[in-house]
């Protein structure tokens, strides 16, 4: 049937040629004659050869040409139709991936965000940490040393007293030109410690 119908298509042309080209050839042989006057209207053979080579034309284009041309139309609207249906869904998975990379971004940069407030705080502590032990250390360094020196002083004025004890009692003994006894150096120890005191 398919080799049939090929021949058909292959053949129309050469129909459609000879009966475009021939027939009218033929109905004006026809018309020579029975040669008529021409007139308005004549109603004659050739109307009828010119109706039907113009309906066989219609018939021709119309198979041949309206069909074909009508189908490749329709194929090629819906071909249209098709590739501008997926474009827009390809253009709505885009505008949907773009809004969720655009969510993600937003998210990370609140995560960041929030990251470095927590790295902030948390270095904001240790210095704060960090300060305090360094101001009790210092406290505890300055509260030593005062506590040495104190110690020191002390140790110092001790030495002291007893030195100028010595002294007050070996330079009291010789006036006196007689050996002072214990009691009479605590004594004067005690008055020469208050003298020192009071001027200090």
């Amino acid at each position: 049937m398919k080799p049939l119908h090929a021949l058909a298509v292959r053949a129309a042309p050469v129909w459609t040629f000879f009966l475009v080209a021939w027939l009218p050839g033929i109905a004006l042989a026809a018309e020579g004659a029975a040669h008529e006057e021409p007139g308005l209207i004549n109603l004659n053979i050739t109307i009828l050869i010119q109706a039907i080579n113009f309906l066989i034309l219609v018939l021709l284009l119309s198979k041949f040409l309206f069909k074909p041309l009508t189908r490749f139309l329709a194929d090629r609207s819906e071909g249209i139709a098709r590739a501008l249906d997926e474009a827009k869904t390809a253009r709505e998975a885009a505008a949907k991936a773009h809004e969720e990379y655009q969510a993600r971004i937003r998210e990370t940069q609140k995560e960041a965000a929030a990251i470095r407030e927590q790295v902030r705080l948390e270095v904001d502590a240790e210095r704060q940490r960090m300060l305090q032990a360094s101001r009790e250390e210092a406290q505890s360094l300055v509260a030593s040393a005062k506590a040495e020196i104190e110690a020191e002083t002390r140790r110092a004025k001790a030495s002291l007293r007893e030195e100028a004890v010595g002294l007050a009692l070996g330079a009291a003994e010789r006036p006196l030109g007689r050996i002072v006894n214990t009691e009479d150096q605590k004594r004067l120890a005690d008055q020469y410690v208050r003298d020192l005191e009071s001027k200090n």
